[in-house]
């Protein structure tokens, strides 16, 4: 036969078969368009330099991780759907006298136009949407800058398109090994395959259920942000098993046990529903498990990135009483650094802040130090050189003179007396009248006050104290012990200088020049000093920089979200969009047989109707289960990202779930009206 016989034969078979076909390019067209946007994104120079975006090299590769593995799943998925559909017409073409290997290479014709399609098409749309993607990262990033309409990036197109047509291909031969190892009466059969009597798995039943309620549990039970990191991706394993087994095995055995119940069963409604339920069970749980998980996916992913965005101002408000922390020394030579006076540092800061007519409204020092101790029992605190952090605590330490300078509160303490505040999110206190002893000495906790000058919540991870202790001696006594105990590694005591300034969205506009300015001053400052080998070191916090690295993480984050968000909206839309096509042709015929056994067509289509919902959204209900009870854990992980506003998230995830139900809804209507199309054909 000649070449172009199959392909004729190909391009004729997509047209008939075009409310198959057409639905898989859309679909692969917008997979390969967002594969090249999140490469593009991650390699984009220009994007880089914007304030933010050094977050996106880094986090924009996982994304295009996350939607390559997606795209392998469901160009399978698809692939066994069709071949599903139309074995029974390859297998006629065996009859009618065409050899298998004909039938491959019509197969292989229609997968080449399917895949360049789809592929071609996915490129231009990506190019194309590329503009608008960017414009909408620096939106959320907070940059004003408009980069220009056209970036074709070839070192994305050509990955991009080999990755896709790799997995085309695979997908071919499989296909072909398939074809090839059936005969034509298996394959005129095919497509009716599968319709005894479901049976209960009992083994994947049990596993179901351990697996979902260990999962469960450790959602539930996790309290320290640690181990919920540490847990979480095991509870999700656990709950993704549970999920495929239990509506694999689970759903079935409720029903059988609702067709033991004779008064139940034996109605003529119920009957119908339980029997076409456990059919329609059968042929779809594997769907119905992905949609739920694929559900539960975009109502996590969805509400902590918006939570986290939506908390930025409320973090900077609640860490950054003060604009700017810095603190600076310079190198001796003998293995020591040396501390450049405040005063100094004072002068230098404010020679900077002149040079961009800047204004300092307020000026203050803060001298403290921090160690990480291991608390035992009796409140003793030792130094940790085992470093295992799940018994770390961290602890901030100041003198009562201190305090009263930077609270202007005065706490009234003696020299074995001590007071401690205790960070929120704390799973563990000291109370008044607990004695800690650190190194030889006994101290009693007299106050618990309700603030502390130093922000610890960089600490997340452990539990965080600061505390106030009477006088320097103490102080000195409780640094020494740190000193001998760490060596090298101990810490030193901080004397940093705090500056806020009078407009910060003035100082936001030149940061970067005036910490260069600042650098400039502290250099020629140790250029002066007889004793500095020009070595020197500067120590800087400010509201500007946290800003940046804030708005960087969680922004990408957003944008990450709300691109896999439309993956996997993709990937739901068209697991429900084949299995409305069908259960189609399938009830098609059960249409027809009901009807001639004496059911009238309302009441088919009433039957028909109510299976169809309680199965469309069950998926629904189970993705919501599913977030309900991963809400604790997830409020612990964003405790590690500074985020412990629980109501905020609670609304967030509100929310999120309202919006993605309606989405979900409009999706039912649409893919609703093919189903109904097919089973009102009589033909």
């Amino acid at each position: 036969m000649r070449h172009g016989f199959y392909l004729k034969m190909a391009v004729t078979n997509i047209k008939k078969n075009s409310r198959l076909y057409l639905p898989q390019m859309v679909t692969e067209a917008g997979l390969a368009a967002m594969f090249y946007i999140l490469m593009t994104l991650s390699g984009d120079e220009r994007l880089e330099s914007v304030r933010g975006g050094n977050y996106l090299p880094t986090i924009m590769p996982l994304g295009t991780a996350v939607v390559g593995i997606m795209s392998v799943i469901l160009i399978f998925y698809i692939n066994s759907f069709l071949m599903k559909q139309r074995k029974r017409e390859f297998g006629l073409y065996n009859v009618l006298g065409l050899e298998k290997r004909h039938v491959g290479r019509i197969l292989f014709c229609e997968s080449a136009i399917s895949a360049l399609c789809s592929v071609s098409g996915g490129i231009l749309l990506g190019i194309l949407l590329y503009k608008i993607c960017a414009l909408l990262i620096c939106r959320i990033l907070g940059v004003n800058s408009v980069l220009g309409f056209y970036h074709v990036s070839l070192s994305s197109i050509i990955p991009s398109v080999l990755f896709f047509l790799t997995v085309y291909f695979l997908a071919y031969c499989f296909n072909r090994i398939q074809i090839a190892c059936m005969n034509p009466v298996e394959l005129m059969q095919s497509a009716h395959t599968g319709e005894k009597e479901p049976k209960i798995k009992w083994v994947l039943l049990v596993v179901g259920l351990i697996s979902l309620g260990t999962g469960y549990a450790l959602a539930i039970v996790t309290d320290n942000p640690l181990d919920a990191l540490n847990l979480f991706f095991i509870a999700v394993l656990l709950v993704i098993l549970g999920t495929y087994c239990l509506f694999v095995t689970g759903t079935i055995a409720l029903l059988k046990l609702l067709k033991t119940r004779k008064n139940f069963y034996y109605h003529p409604r119920h009957m119908i529903s339980v029997s076409g339920l456990m059919y329609r069970m059968k042929q779809n749980a594997m769907g119905l498990a992905s949609i739920s998980i694929l559900a539960a996916m975009v109502l996590v992913m969805v509400s902590t990135t918006v939570s986290m965005y939506a908390g930025i101002k409320d973090t900077l408000d609640r860490e950054y009483p003060h604009d700017f922390y810095i603190s600076s020394s310079y190198d001796t030579g003998e293995d020591d650094y040396r501390e450049i006076p405040l005063d100094n540092l004072k002068n230098m800061i404010h020679r900077a802040a002149d040079q961009f007519d800047l204004d300092i409204s307020e000026e203050t020092t803060q001298r403290y130090f921090t160690c990480a101790f291991n608390r035992q029992a009796g409140n003793v605190l030792s130094v940790d050189r085992s470093r295992q952090i799940n018994q770390v605590i961290e602890c901030f330490f100041v003198t009562a003179q201190e305090y009263q300078h930077l609270t202007g509160k005065q706490l009234k303490l003696q020299p074995d007396e001590i007071a401690v505040f205790s960070v929120k999110n704390n799973t563990d206190d000291f109370n008044c009248g607990d004695t800690l002893t650190i190194g030889d000495q006994n101290y009693i906790c007299t106050e618990t006050p309700d603030e502390f000058p130093i922000s610890m919540t960089a600490y997340t991870l452990v539990n965080c104290y600061g505390i106030v202790v009477c006088d320097e001696a103490a102080f000195s006594d409780i640094f020494q012990v740190q000193k001998e105990g760490y060596g090298e590694a101990a810490s030193q005591i901080s004397n940093r200088l705090v500056i806020d300034f009078t407009d910060r969205k003035a100082v936001e506009k030149v940061y970067t020049e005036l910490e260069e300015a600042i650098g400039q001053e502290i250099m020629e400052y140790v250029d002066s000093q007889p004793d500095s080998t020009g070595g020197y070191g500067i120590s800087t916090d400010s509201v500007w920089n946290t800003t940046e690295n804030l708005y960087g993480m969680y922004g990408t984050l957003l944008f990450l979200g709300l691109i896999l968000t439309f993956v996997f909206l993709f990937a739901t839309a068209l697991i429900i969009y084949y299995k409305q096509i069908s259960e189609g042709y399938e009830d098609r015929e059960r249409f027809q047989i009901m009807q001639k056994v004496g059911m009238s067509s309302e009441e088919v289509q009433a039957t028909i109707r109510s299976q169809i919902l309680l199965v469309f959204f069950l998926p629904l209900l189970v993705a919501a289960v599913h977030m309900a009870f991963a809400f604790p854990m997830l409020t612990r992980l964003l405790e590690i990202l500074f985020q412990s506003d629980l109501l905020r998230f609670f609304g967030c995830t509100l929310g999120v779930f309202g919006v993605f139900a309606v989405i979900y809804v409009l999706i039912y209507r649409i893919t609703a009206k093919v189903y109904y199309r097919i089973v009102s054909d009589r033909r």
